[in-house]
């Protein structure tokens, strides 16, 4: 299941649909981080990675004895660099996108750059022990939204691209005649940079790759920087700096999540998913029971900001699907043609419910299911161990 990338928090809707069906709408995701358009960029910190010719020795003499303190050597800074990326804690920083902090293995906050910057700073955390989610910065510290599971047990690394991703590349790096620089021709390396640096599909499908890893003098930070040639579509640059290993932190959210309360069961969509379902509907409808804070939803709107999808998924509250059907049809919902029990108890092992209500001029669509433990491969089985409970409600486009 790896990976998520961090963290272009543009969603891309992964929902099971029936292909009678069209729709449209994002997921998250996300480096975090998803690609974007075609876009150079290049870091501006150039300045403080580059070389620097002094070095200085230490010399300690007596009457009777003297000693020498060598420096290390580049090879050595090389190797001491990639075993502190081993340390889950590190700064990278492009300054056209995003100054991104990994903190020991436990937290990951987005501070965005120039255009990307309106969508606000975020990032991902686990929280006490009740599992990874996503949260938004908010003026009193951090508001928790998107579970990614309620295992607590899950490394952070077995869902997104950071840095200590690169430590299993340093054998792909070749030595050059500068001793502070490497380079590399290897797709592998050139995705990765490019993944972490919010723009995967673009080296993805690229032809030809030229990447190159500048270590600062001192050893203490590197800049990563990936060509990749397209045939079709032209020249992609992405850079960016590592740096701070084994000393990032961010002050606000360490200090939030020490003190954090518990979070609790509420029984109830969230708020921007109760609105949506108004304005839908023109209804309130109810969550079914057990609703929980470990969830993941998001409301998707056309370009007249009318809501095209609503879509939630539960993973505490079990099988609600027997209930939660008697509930919609209470409302005047009915069971559509277009689901197939069926075939989906064999292709699926669980059965995808549609049912139709009739608004205005319009025939909107649930599409309901419980996909049971069982069903899951065993990765997702640590993730979701009671199972997931999906709702996805749609307005049908043309």
């Amino acid at each position: 299941m790896k990976k998520l990338l961090p963290l272009i928090s543009l969603l891309v809707l992964t929902a099971c649909s029936n292909s009678i069906l069209s729709s449209s709408g994002n997921s998250d995701s996300s480096s975090s981080i998803e690609s974007t358009s075609s876009m150079n960029s290049t870091s501006s910190s150039d300045s403080t990675l580059s070389k620097t010719s002094s070095s200085s020795s230490s010399i300690s003499s007596s009457s009777s004895s003297s000693s020498i303190e060598v420096p290390p050597t580049p090879s050595e800074l090389f190797d001491s660099f990639h075993e502190k990326l081993g340390l889950k804690n590190s700064t990278l920083i492009d300054e056209n996108y995003i100054e991104q902090k990994f903190i020991e293995g436990n937290i990951l906050t987005n501070h965005y750059f120039g255009k990307f910057a309106e969508q606000g700073d975020d990032g991902y955390c686990k929280y006490l022990d009740q599992g990874l989610y996503h949260f938004n910065f908010i003026e009193d510290g951090i508001e928790i939204d998107r579970c990614k599971t309620v295992s607590n047990d899950i490394d952070m690394c077995e869902f997104f691209y950071t840095t200590y991703d690169l430590k299993d590349f340093k054998s792909k790096w070749k030595k050059t005649t500068d001793d502070f620089i490497y380079t590399s021709t290897e797709k592998e390396i050139s995705v990765l940079i490019a993944e972490l640096d919010g723009q995967g599909s673009l080296a993805e499908g690229s032809d030809t790759f030229t990447s190159k890893l500048t270590l600062a003098s001192d050893g203490k930070s590197a800049k990563y920087e990936t060509t990749a040639i397209s045939n079709d579509f032209g020249t992609f640059q992405m850079s960016f700096t590592v740096k701070d290993l084994g000393t990032t932190t961010h002050e606000s959210v360490t200090n939030y999540l020490a003190n954090a309360p518990r979070l609790e069961i509420t029984n109830e969509f969230p708020s921007e998913v109760k609105t949506a379902l108004n304005s839908m509907f023109a209804m309130d409808i109810n969550a079914p029971a057990g609703t929980s804070y470990a969830h993941d939803s998001y409301v998707t709107y056309n370009n007249d900001k009318i809501v095209q999808q609503i879509f939630y998924e539960d993973f505490l509250a079990g099988d609600q699907v027997s209930n939660y059907r008697s509930y919609l049809e209470s409302l005047g919902f009915t069971l559509s043609n277009i689901t197939t029990e069926k075939d989906d108890l064999k292709k699926l092992g669980y059965v995808r419910y549609y049912y139709e209500k009739v608004v205005g001029s319009e025939t909107l669509f649930v599409e309901l299911y419980f996909v049971p433990k069982i069903q899951l491969d065993t990765f997702e089985q640590s993730l979701f161990p009671n199972g997931i409970l999906h709702l996805r409600f749609i307005r049908p486009t043309d």
